[in-house]
């Protein structure tokens, strides 16, 4: 049997993001079916805990791959680009110095060993026997300044937010979601993510798609203007301008596309989940996208 994922639902949602700004969410309708809630964490060495990244990456476009162990027992792998990456979660137990990987999506185990080294000024992760790397690969251990600070952005503060937008019309500082349950099993989403838009009207973002056990982000750019919406997406070179209709007001809303570029240009209406950011949900650090 499928064990099931050791977080809240809620709370689940919010390691969507991991760079991104932490996501909150109300709770779930009680119609609305979310994955079991339990938790056995299992052997976790605590110097595994955190995130270790197999290259350096900075700029927009550069290679990522990363492991991120949480003290839960669960962890993610991180692979693509800065800005476009995909995501598997898993159950991992570690002792005497093997771990055991267990893959969600696909129920994969994988046992290997490893070791924890230090060598020229950094903490690395050897895995000879890398379930996705051929061959082994070294990570070497994010710096406590990259991972330990929460994820907030600054309050909005008074201009900053496109002008002629009334607070029922602006999208920017939310989080716009529509989720699905499978018949063969599990629930699929497609989220986008938007900050709030600066003084010149700009906002950045990102769009998750996927399920609760792999998923990919990708980073993008808007401009709202009343009842349009300019997307671009700058690794995949492409991008709409749409019209959308904002439906209901204060946290009970709708967002429609007519257009949404993420579904071949299907329509698709999507629910407000709440802001995109909180402290409340910040025990995990921000990781990179």
């Amino acid at each position: 049997m499928r064990r099931p994922f050791c977080l809240s639902s809620v709370y689940l949602l919010a390691v969507l993001a991991l760079s991104a700004p932490f996501i909150a969410v109300d709770a779930p309708d009680a119609a609305r079916p979310v994955p079991e809630d339990t938790c056995d964490a299992g052997a976790v060495d605590p110097e595994l805990l955190g995130v270790w990244h197999r290259w350096d990456a900075l700029a927009e476009g550069d290679r990522m791959r990363f492991y991120f162990f949480h003290e839960g027992g669960f962890g993610l792998y991180r692979y693509g680009k800065v800005g476009l990456t995909n995501t598997h979660s898993f159950d991992y137990r570690a002792e005497g110095g093997h771990l055991e990987l267990t893959f969600r999506k696909t129920g994969e185990r994988r046992r290997v060993p490893y070791r924890i080294e230090e060598q020229g000024g950094r903490t690395w992760l050897v895995l000879d026997d890398d379930p996705r790397e051929v061959g082994g690969a070294r990570y070497f251990k994010a710096p406590a300044a990259a991972t330990g600070v929460p994820c907030f952005d600054p309050p909005a503060q008074p201009g900053l937010a496109a002008p002629e937008l009334t607070a029922a019309e602006r999208i920017g500082g939310r989080l716009w979601g529509e989720e699905v349950r499978y018949a063969t099993g599990g629930m699929g989403f497609s989220i986008y993510q938007l900050q709030p838009q600066a003084i010149d009207g700009r906002g950045v973002g990102w769009h998750h798609r996927g399920d609760y056990d792999e998923w990919t982000t990708e980073t993008l750019t808007y401009r709202q203007r009343g009842d349009r919406l300019a997307l671009s997406f700058p690794l995949r070179h492409d991008g709409v301008e749409t019209a959308i209709e904002v439906r209901g007001s204060g946290d009970d809303r709708t967002l429609h596309l007519a257009e949404d570029p993420r579904d071949f240009w299907r329509a698709h209406t999507y629910r407000d989940m709440g802001p995109t950011f909180a402290g409340a949900v910040a025990p995990l650090a921000c990781l990179p996208q």
